[in-house]
């Protein structure tokens, strides 16, 4: 029998929670432009803030094999791929990397995750994290980015708890502006947007690149989420401001759970188990 489903608000709160009291993998990656992370989807996003850690290299599951399969490059300081169920396009991922010679590290939330076949014990690291429906990675992702920038936890549980809720579903499309130190922030947003909200459409990019003929038709039907950043124009604008990659991630999220609704959560899990039938996706794990 299935568990009841809650929505994204309640494990924004219960990961705001948690996150201080969990034990972390000792995973030691030194600063090099020569590190590698890859990751797919919001993992890849992950991996970007991996390399504002820790310098180097972001790939997603799009272009990663393509990088490798050119490189002539063997010695990086290291490589990396980000997954948290450790299934999916980890599995392939770390496939693929190990035919070609290379030892990954596998930074996952899955003690049992399917690509471990391929990766030796000691370059697994299993971050600390509690079930979710699919997709959520509520508390996956925010232990890595807790683990990467020991950020404020009071200070965002306070920021969250003060926070003006906005009525969503008043619009057809979501852009989400960041401030450019942000922008990774934006992309996984408007990720979750159009993962859990039916009939909204969403994009995300920092303020430079964003400004560049993203924005220049008006749309009344479009709101200006702004992470950060001021925009040009008040009307449809939204506002979040906080110094803070969990701050802004975790407070978004919890204004998406607040919109969700029950037919959201349906759709989300009709199309999770279509897609895995179709594109093969491996877990051991599974809602």
């Amino acid at each position: 029998m299935r568990q009841e489903i809650k929505h994204l608000d309640y494990y924004v709160i219960k990961t705001i929670e948690n996150l201080e009291k969990w034990e972390y993998p000792k995973l030691k990656i030194k600063r090099d432009d020569s590190n590698i992370f890859l990751g797919s989807g919001t993992a890849a996003c992950i991996g970007e803030l991996f390399t504002e850690k820790f310098n180097g290299i972001s790939l997603n599951v799009s272009n990663y094999k393509r990088f490798f399969e050119k490189v002539i490059k063997r010695d990086f300081a290291s490589i990396n791929i980000v997954n948290a169920s450790g299934g999916k396009d980890g599995l392939t991922m770390a496939s693929f990397l190990s035919d070609r010679g290379f030892k990954p590290n596998l930074i996952t939330c899955n003690r049992d995750a399917p690509a471990k076949k391929f990766i030796k014990e000691e370059n697994i690291f299993v971050f600390p994290s509690f079930q979710e429906p699919p997709t959520y990675n509520v508390s996956t992702y925010s232990s890595m980015i807790y683990w990467l920038f020991r950020e404020d936890m009071k200070k965002i549980k306070e920021f969250i708890n003060n926070i003006k809720i906005p009525n969503l579903r008043k619009y057809k499309y979501i852009f989400f502006l960041a401030s450019d130190e942000y922008t990774t922030v934006a992309r996984i947003v408007s990720r979750k947007v159009a993962e859990t909200l039916e009939g909204i459409g969403s994009n995300g990019d920092g303020f430079s690149n964003g400004s560049h003929g993203m924005l220049r038709q008006p749309n009344k039907e479009r709101l200006i989420f702004c992470l950060n950043q001021k925009y040009f124009t008040e009307e449809n604008v939204y506002r979040l401001n906080i110094n803070s990659y969990l701050g802004l991630i975790l407070s978004t999220y919890y204004i998406i759970g607040k919109n969700q609704n029950d037919q959201d959560t349906e759709n989300l899990l009709k199309d999770y188990k279509e897609i895995s039938k179709k594109l093969g996706w491996k877990f051991n794990k599974v809602w």
